[in-house]
């Protein structure tokens, strides 16, 4: 019974196609709630609403960490029924230190902080927020968030040698511009780390334009810096879109299944990859000789 119990738990959080009405609706619950909350934090900065809502605001707070703390204390007990989490103490201390898991636990633990430990009304604001992480709890409900995280991890070694080149631009530019204009203007390029500052919006192609260089070297460093940061926002720009692609042509390729005319036979391969509700595809090919 206790075991029937936690699967029956694993499959409404999980919301799969086992989990029936009730885990859909769970779900579905959960996504509402985290987009409310999103838009309560939003609409507390507003000082004519909170004002006249405050208490409504805090109530729905009260009510919105008992749900996220009742989630996260259920997932912490049916983390065992995945393969890697399966031991019960130390499957359940991997899992409450997995990104999701920490995510969750962000996303309540401001609220219960200040029971315990006394904060002065700056650190309280820090911790509320943090209430902000409750946005990425969605990452587990949506498959367009799990689509950007493979994507990410597929093209990481790229992308860490784009971060890499663009910090040794960094550096150069700055040095470069620092030296050309710290005679001329040295309230604004006072030293490198200062200039990173102009290098960074420079190379990220924002320009905000309250520092800039007035030489003739600088202007040329910072034309070239320029030029650079055009490239450097294209290169991570094309190599996410082509793994969107490939991802995305990956899906459909295995929600599809391909039916042979003649025999009927599965040719998807693996067959097992494609989904129930795969688009069947019948190969058609034309026989000549019967049409003679």
């Amino acid at each position: 019974m206790y075991h029937k119990l936690k699967h029956r738990v694993y499959q409404i959080l999980e919301g799969g196609d086992d989990s029936g009405l009730i885990g859909k609706c769970v779900n579905v619950f959960i996504i509402v709630l985290i987009l409310t909350n999103v838009a309560a934090i939003i609409l507390e900065t507003e000082a004519g609403i909170y004002d006249v809502y405050a208490g409504y605001f805090q109530a729905f707070e009260v009510f919105s960490v008992a749900v996220f703390s009742i989630e996260y204390l259920l997932r912490v007990w049916v983390c065992t029924e995945y393969a890697e989490y399966s031991r019960p103490v130390l499957g359940r201390l991997r899992y409450m230190t997995s990104l999701m898991a920490l995510i969750d636990l962000l996303a309540i633990i401001p609220f219960y902080l200040p029971m315990f430990i006394p904060v002065n009304l700056r650190v309280l604001r820090l911790l509320r927020i943090f209430r902000v992480f409750r946005l990425l709890k969605l990452a587990r409900y949506t498959d367009a968030v799990d689509t950007i995280i493979r994507v990410i991890n597929e093209r990481k070694a790229e992308l860490s040698i784009t971060l890499f080149v663009g910090a040794i631009l960094l550096i150069i530019s700055s040095t470069l511009v620092y030296y050309a204009e710290f005679e001329a203007q040295p309230d604004k390029f006072s030293s490198i780390i200062a200039t990173m500052w102009w290098s960074i919006i420079t190379l990220l192609t924002v320009g905000y334009g309250d520092v800039y260089p007035i030489t003739p070297v600088g202007r040329f460093f910072g034309a070239l810096t320029a030029v650079f940061g055009i490239a450097m926002f294209a290169l991570p720009a094309g190599l996410i879109s082509s793994g969107f692609m490939e991802e995305l042509n990956r899906q459909k390729a295995a929600k599809t299944v391909v039916i042979c005319p003649h025999c009927g036979k599965n040719l998807t391969h693996p067959p097992e990859k494609a989904g129930a509700e795969a688009p069947v595809i019948i190969v058609k090919q034309a026989d000549e000789r019967s049409k003679r």
